[in-house]
């Protein structure tokens, strides 16, 4: 009985690391950041209703719906089989402040009056782009806020033989311009783009995505060294070209 239970205690610090690990890679612990950091200067302390587009395995809104227990957290995706696992892990973990469910972003979405609504990981996954930033743009409050991260259009690699391809993508990218106007297009306004995931964290990245099917002991070794990496990139102490923007806008007032 008690090696059982040991083995079932092992069982569950490893899978709890796996997802650690998946939360934190590179990418999405820059992602995790921005959004946070987007979000909460725009609370300023009050609670607000979030939506989280496109939010896949739930790990995001998972991870913010921790750190902000006054948010209320809806993420949404196509992929039933995804959201099943982060309802899962939203049980597991006692997060009553955060739900998930099936939608498209390209149809009316069933909820709206959301103060923000966060697009991290999914606008260069959507065919038709426009009719979802106008779907995401309806479902704010007047004064709502908005913030997307999407690849640069013309992104590169940093070491040889890295994938020039994001996951899922269905276009490359857009460039600053694109995306603003895209957003205005929506009938957002108050537009800013900054340029982030500059070489440091893009090569971060592309050492994860390298290890990623290794042993859990080397990738939990490298982990300290790639958060490291989204640290520096996050205070500025990086080069070279931006790979990524983050692109924040608000709806009208009225």
């Amino acid at each position: 009985m008690n090696a059982r239970r040991q083995t079932g205690a092992r069982s569950a610090i490893a899978a709890a690391l796996e997802e650690r690990l998946a939360l934190m890679a590179p990418a999405r612990r820059l992602r995790l950041a921005l959004g946070d950091e987007a979000v909460s200067a725009y609370a300023g302390g009050r609670p607000l209703r979030l939506l989280d587009a496109g939010t896949g395995d739930g790990l995001l809104a998972l991870a913010l719906a921790k750190r902000h227990p006054e948010w209320t957290v809806l993420g949404v995706d196509l992929r039933e089989d995804m959201l099943a696992g982060a309802r899962e892990r939203a049980q597991a973990r006692g997060l009553d402040n955060v739900s998930f469910e099936q939608a498209d972003l390209t149809r009316t979405l069933e909820r709206s009056g959301f103060d923000a609504v966060l697009a991290l990981e999914c606008l260069s996954e959507i065919p038709d782009d426009e009719q979802a930033l106008g779907v995401m743009a309806g479902a704010l409050v007047p004064g709502g806020l908005f913030a997307a991260h999407v690849p640069e259009s013309s992104w590169r690699p940093v070491l040889r033989g890295s994938s020039s391809t994001w996951r899922e993508q269905v276009r490359q990218g857009y460039s600053a311009d694109q995306i603003a106007a895209a957003l205005r297009q929506a009938g957002l306004e108050q537009v800013e783009v900054r340029p982030t995931y500059r070489t440091t964290a893009t090569l971060a990245q592309e050492i994860r995505d390298r290890i990623k099917d290794s042993g859990l002991p080397v990738r939990a070794a490298a982990f300290p060294a790639l958060a490291a990496a989204v640290r520096l990139e996050r205070w500025g102490v990086t080069g070279g070209r931006a790979n990524a923007l983050l692109a924040i806008a608000r709806r009208p007032e009225f």
